[in-house]
């Protein structure tokens, strides 16, 4: 059953730690709106993607970490959601496959640990293909997926419908990650006619996958305001629809245009990392990908996470090699922490 008095206990723990929020908003989410001249494909200011929200402090797709975004970030910041599907078909918010590295779904079925296939690899844990919404949304609620961060707030927050993300939290812009379509298509359940079907409900500003049958599928078919964006994992991993590489795919853009919009890299795809973490010299990937058409966004940001010694461990110069370094501007940047990019646009808008 639902755990009680979730409610005050949030509020307690949000109290206990209004310092820190008094700081983060500190430094301010207004930014001037004048216009300027960027090095993205628009020529507009780089998007700041939240990653499950403000998930650097809260649990990922929890309510308070998409609440805390129109709190603490630029008020054209992008919510992002990864998209799984349950036993019955209905979409939720979370940000990995196997339930237990993001909720407390192990303590309250125990005997749920399954292994299935996902891309070929075997892969131990708690799924939601075997849950109906109804069961997961009443017993199961999120914790925080990375170990280092605070779990004061486990526990505490239901898992977010992918509905609530367009009904409850009126972001100016949502985008939604589909990465593991062939997965559910293997207990008959089909993502891209969910998608589908919201899409007919609701704005999707941008829809993203690693996976090439899933975009085309849905080529044509949503909104024409709907960017589809074709995310690049690892260089060395396999993309199934094609059986190549993502390295290889990364030479022959022309090819993703067909489909897609725009693509979205690991940020080490841009500014790559010597094994004793200082910056090798940037890639052409960011000019490949304008001279193709094609919108580039870097993800992998989060303040909290190693960053590279050329940048004096200080997250906004990170964001600032990206956006405003002389050479180029990603059109976007995928972020565990959206105040920090927040204030990386602003500050350029305001020079």
């Amino acid at each position: 059953m639902p755990a009680m008095g979730r409610s005050s206990r949030a509020c307690s723990l949000l109290g206990s730690t209004h310092l820190l929020l008094l700081l983060l908003l500190s430094v301010g989410s207004a930014v001037a709106q004048n216009g300027s001249t960027w090095k993205t494909l628009s020529g507009k200011a780089p998007a700041v993607v939240a990653k499950g929200g403000f998930s650097g402090l809260f649990p990922d797709s929890s309510d308070y970490a998409y609440q805390f975004v129109g709190i603490s970030s630029s008020p054209d910041t992008t919510v992002w959601c990864d998209v799984r599907l349950t036993k019955d078909g209905a979409g939720i918010c979370l940000p990995s496959i196997n339930m237990d590295n993001c909720t407390i779904i192990a303590s309250v079925f125990p005997q749920g640990k399954k292994t299935y296939k996902v891309n070929g690899v075997s892969t131990a844990g708690w799924f939601s293909v075997d849950y109906t919404s109804t069961v997961l949304l009443q017993n199961v609620s999120l914790k925080q997926s990375v170990l280092s961060r605070t779990p004061a707030y486990d526990g505490l927050f239901q898992i977010n419908p992918v509905e609530n993300i367009f009904t409850l939290y009126k972001a100016p812009a949502v985008w939604l990650n589909v990465q593991h379509d062939s997965f559910y298509s293997q207990f008959k359940l089909s993502m891209r006619s969910y998608i589908l079907s919201l899409s007919k409900q609701f704005i999707v500003d941008y829809i993203s996958s690693p996976e090439v049958n899933f975009l085309t599928s849905i080529s044509g078919r949503v909104s024409k305001k709907t960017k589809l964006v074709f995310r690049f994992l690892d260089e060395r991993s396999i993309e199934p629809s094609t059986n190549q590489t993502y390295g290889s795919m990364l030479k022959n853009l022309t090819f993703v245009k067909t489909f897609a919009s725009g693509i979205l890299v690991p940020k080490s795809y841009i500014w790559p990392v010597t094994p004793d973490n200082y910056l090798l010299p940037y890639t052409s990937v960011v000019d490949d990908a304008h001279k193709a058409g094609l919108e580039i966004y870097a993800a992998d940001f989060a303040n909290d996470l190693t960053i590279s010694y050329n940048y004096s461990f200080d997250p906004l110069a990170e964001y600032l090699f990206f956006i405003d370094n002389g050479a180029f501007s990603v059109d976007g940047v995928l972020t565990d922490f959206p105040i920090t990019p927040s204030e990386a646009v602003g500050s350029c808008r305001l020079l």
